[in-house]
């Protein structure tokens, strides 16, 4: 995806549209990773990419476009967290009917949800979306020092918190 030039507006729409549909279910899965429930994160997801587009003159490094597009799903998943007075309801449905689901990874999801949304965001990042500590800093727009610092705070409350409730 290297470009000799600066893209015009519609050589970013159209990267847009290619990074939208390459990356749909990575986007959902984050997206359902802090909702736990399919319409919320459908929700989510259809909000953060009218306002990727709604936005794309603003972005800087084409080539960052899907790690944008990732925080603005972050972003949006925890300001619905919050409207929501941080209800969240699990899709029953997509856990029963999910023949990957397993009963242990249960407790897990639970104590992740009991972070702190930039805790949160941290470890679902690395842990579940597979980005090294350099890539979540950038996404997060924090430093690799205050990624490994929040990493082993949240790592010591999660076994803190599986170990009291398992």
């Amino acid at each position: 995806m290297l470009l000799s030039k600066t893209p015009n507006q519609k050589e970013i729409e159209s990267i847009f549209e290619e990074i939208i549909l390459k990356e749909k279910s990575a986007f959902y899965k984050l997206a359902f990773m802090y909702v736990k429930n399919s319409h919320d994160a459908m929700d989510i997801l259809q909000e953060s990419i009218f306002k990727a587009y709604k936005n794309l003159n603003t972005i800087k490094d084409i080539e960052l476009l899907d790690r944008w597009i990732k925080r603005i799903i972050v972003n949006t998943a925890i300001d619905y967290i919050r409207k929501n007075s941080k209800l969240v309801f699990i899709d029953e449905i997509q856990v029963i009917g999910d023949p990957n689901y397993d009963r242990p990874y249960e407790d897990l999801y639970e104590a992740v949800d009991t972070l702190s949304p930039e805790l949160k965001s941290i470890i679902i990042l690395k842990y579940f979306q597979g980005y090294s500590i350099e890539e979540v800093g950038e996404i997060l727009e924090i430093s690799t020092s205050q990624v490994k610092n929040k990493i082993h705070k949240a790592l010591n409350l999660l076994r803190l918190e599986i170990k009291i409730t398992g």
